[in-house]
This record gives C-alpha cells, structure tokens and sequence, in this order.
C-alpha cells in the first residue's frame, strides 16, 4: 500500500498522535464508514476502485485482528508529522536567518555611515586618546622584506598621542616622531578574527608582488567591520583613515603594547626640531671651504 490507510481515511497525523489506541480505532470506523457510504459501487457515484482501497486501508487498522499492523502505521505516520514539522521550522528558521541578514547588513550600512561622519571630525577611537604610546608591529613592511631584520631597521612603529589628543608617528629609531594631522585612527580588529596577507592590496613588483600597507573599504565592511572596536586593543590591528581618503583604511600595525607616556611628546618634537634648526643654522655660519652639510 503506497499511502498510509490513515491518510486514505481523511485522518490527519496531529489526530492520530493525540488519540489513545481505542479512541482512534473508534474514529478510523466512523471515518470508514462515512466514505463507503460515499463510494460504495452500489451508489450512485460510487467507485469499486476507491471502495477497495477503503476496505484494503480499514483491514490493514484493524485494531481488534491486527494490532501489530495498526501500531506499525501509526507510528509511520506519526513520523511523517515530526518530518513535516522539522520541515516547517526549518523553514521559519531560513525566512528568522534572512531577516536577520537583512539587519545586519543594514546595522552595518549605518554603522559605516556613523563611521564616516566621525571620521571627518577627528579619531573615532573612544575615549579620545592621550598622553599615549602605542607600539606597533608594521605588518606590511615585515611582509616586504625578503629576511629577518634586527635593530633600528625592524618593521618596528610608535605612535604617539599628546596631551591635546593630537597624533605623531615614530617610524624609525633613528628619526624622532612627527607629527600625522592627516591620519585618522579608527580602532582595532583583535588578531584573531582576521588575517591581514589575504585581505591587504597587492601590486606587482619585479620580484613578485608587493603588500601595501592598506585595504579596501568594500573588502574591509565585508571582513572587518563587524569584528571593528573604535578603541586601542593590545594584540589588536590598528586601522586608519589618511589625507581624507575614505576608499581604503590604512594598516598601522599590529598593537603591541599601550603606554602612558606620551604627554611631553609635543615638547620633545620642538625640541628636536629647534635643535635641527640650530645646527643648521650654526653649520651654515662656516665658511664655504669649510661648511658640515646635515
């Protein structure tokens, strides 16, 4: 028999997991009877074919002849409604799943927008920093060198927040910071939710490509905007916007530690500089013969 002879008795899968056997056995011969009184061939209408199959489905639930056989096809169909129903629910879980995709994607479209409108004002890093030292891990500039470096030539950067919250860079040991008023810190990804080689712009150079230090706005809201902190994460890469570019977010390195002692920055810069200035100055006070060119 290719149908269920409850099914064939009109009886629906809910009904026959709620009934007791004796309750149901009584409902399957009210049901039996009410369509051979319908289809009976001595009726007009009426179908031997269908009465057959009236006959074959009532026998095969015979609860008082065959109780084996009844049990058996109960439980067939009452599988049939624990299929149906995961089939409902995963079906109201895929329509919760696009809903939610929806609301992502647009919490993110805002989240973007909120973004850009900020960084337009200053660093979006909150709370604002300063009197900070913030050691870096330059990335793209360890991904360009063929060998391990040591020394003042590692890949190694410090950024500097004063106790204005205005911005200077260290890119060297040899060099003293200056100041970056064009750069944008925008917060952190934490290392473990991304891998800066796969995602980072790639141009061809004549020993094979060369990693910049930068990546895609469209590639970064797809990869890392909803992994982003606006704040100064240790083991966190640092992302920024530059020279009010807002088509690519810029690499500065991965945190390696947060300091307290970048207040009197601003002052070391001017000293620096006026110490440049001076002996500048006093080199070009020599005579032409004997003039030290810094």
């Amino acid at each position: 028999m290719r149908r269920n002879p409850f099914e064939i008795l009109g009886l629906s899968p809910q009904i026959v997991k709620e009934l007791d056997e004796e309750s149901l056995f009584r409902l399957v011969k009210a049901c039996y009877r009410t369509l051979q009184q319908v289809h009976h061939p001595d009726l007009p209408g009426g179908s031997g074919e269908k009465a057959l199959e009236l006959n074959l489905a009532f026998e095969a639930l015979n609860l008082a002849k065959n109780p084996e056989s009844f049990r058996r096809y109960r439980q067939a169909y009452i599988r049939r409604l624990s299929r149906r129903t995961l089939r409902n629910k995963i079906q109201e879980l895929l329509l919760r799943l696009g809903r939610s995709l929806r609301e992502k994607e647009e919490l993110e479209a805002r989240f973007w927008e909120d973004l850009l409108a900020r960084a337009r004002e200053g660093h979006l890093v909150s709370p604002s920093p300063r009197n900070l030292r913030v050691r870096l891990y330059d990335l793209a500039l360890k991904y360009r060198l063929p060998f391990p470096v040591f020394g003042h030539r590692a890949p190694f950067r410090e950024v500097y927040f004063d106790d204005r919250g205005e911005l200077y860079l260290k890119d060297s040991a040899r060099h003293p910071p200056r100041r970056a008023s064009r750069i944008k810190i925008v917060g952190c990804v934490p290392r473990d939710r991304i891998e800066p080689w796969l995602l980072l712009e790639k141009t061809p150079g004549e020993e094979g490509l060369l990693v910049q230090n930068y990546i895609r706005a469209e590639t970064f809201r797809k990869t890392c905007l909803v992994h982003l902190q606006t704040r100064i994460l240790t083991e966190g890469y640092l992302f920024s916007f530059r020279y009010e570019d807002y088509s690519r977010l810029y690499l500065e390195g991965l945190v390696l530690g947060v300091y307290p002692d970048g207040s009197d920055i601003a002052t070391n810069v001017k000293k620096v500089s006026e110490g440049l200035q001076f002996c500048k100055e006093k080199a070009d006070s020599f005579p032409e013969g004997e003039r030290i060119y810094l």
